[in-house]
């Protein structure tokens, strides 16, 4: 997964004959128009609108003075984290349609999220847990937004007595705490559609299981920083990035909630 700005202030032609073999979404941000000929259907973008150029086909653009910003999303990757959406072993994702007004909006406002992240997190290197959060977040807004095959799709439907299937769900969460896991993963470990687990957690633990699994992370975060060397070099930023917070803020001010410390006072003493 790759995102970037290109800039031009010259007239542009581009002939790609073999298409891509990553989903390519530009977003027009300003300047003049993007023509874009796939051979099935030409597009011209101006400021603010989106459009997903589909793997393993050919097409043409030309532009004069414009800025896009570029999110290249592996197909493997968006195929699988699909997967959890619906009841398969495997889904194919098929890009026919193309996107609302609204759905741009969410794209664009997703990257820019996703953009003061990774400009403001220079940890994420070292941090594949919070890497794959991303990840999920992109992906999820790629099907969100662009129509495709998954949303039309049937859930997995409700099975197995709830309590049961919670205390799967919990086991899931603690053994896979330090991976990177989604409500859709939880969800099929536990036997329940997404709308399912999350109805269990909230009449049984008055919480959700997203929010079940940052309290996990934040109390595996308090252990380390309980247990780490501040001489060795171990700092805050550190131990939060492993555990997947990102947004280092954040975190001190959720942690401070939750143990009665700033996560600092703890790592010293």
């Amino acid at each position: 997964m790759t995102f970037g700005r290109m800039a031009h202030s010259m007239a542009v032609n581009v002939d790609v004959f073999d298409g891509l073999q990553n989903l390519s979404i530009v977003e027009h941000r300003e300047g003049n128009p993007v023509r874009i000929d796939t051979g099935a259907e030409i597009v011209s973008l101006r400021s603010g609108d989106c459009f997903l150029l589909p793997p393993d086909r050919p097409y043409q653009a030309a532009w004069n003075s414009v800025s896009v910003t570029l999110t290249t999303v592996g197909f493997e990757d968006l195929q699988r984290d699909a997967t959890w959406l619906v009841d398969h072993e495997r889904l194919d994702v098929d890009f026919t349609r193309p996107i609302t007004p609204a759905a741009g909006r969410h794209w664009s406002q997703t990257i820019r999220y996703v953009e003061r992240v990774v400009s403001a997190s220079p940890l994420l290197d070292s941090a594949p847990l919070a890497r794959r959060e991303l990840g999920w977040l992109v992906n999820s807004a790629v099907l969100a937004c662009f129509p495709n095959s998954t949303l039309g799709a049937e859930p997995a439907s409700y099975v197995g007595d709830a309590p049961q299937s919670l205390r799967r769900a919990l086991e899931f969460i603690d053994e896979h705490v330090g991976e990177a896991i989604t409500l859709n993963e939880i969800a099929k470990a536990a036997r329940l559609s997404p709308r399912g687990v999350q109805a269990a957690f909230r009449r049984h633990l008055d919480t959700t299981p997203l929010a079940h699994l940052r309290s996990v992370r934040m109390q595996r975060a308090h252990r380390d920083l309980q247990i780490a060397e501040p001489s060795e070099g171990t700092s805050v930023a550190a131990v939060a990035a492993r555990w997947g917070f990102t947004h280092l803020g954040r975190f001190a001010i959720e942690y401070r909630r939750r143990f009665g410390i700033n996560p600092s006072q703890t790592l010293r003493s």
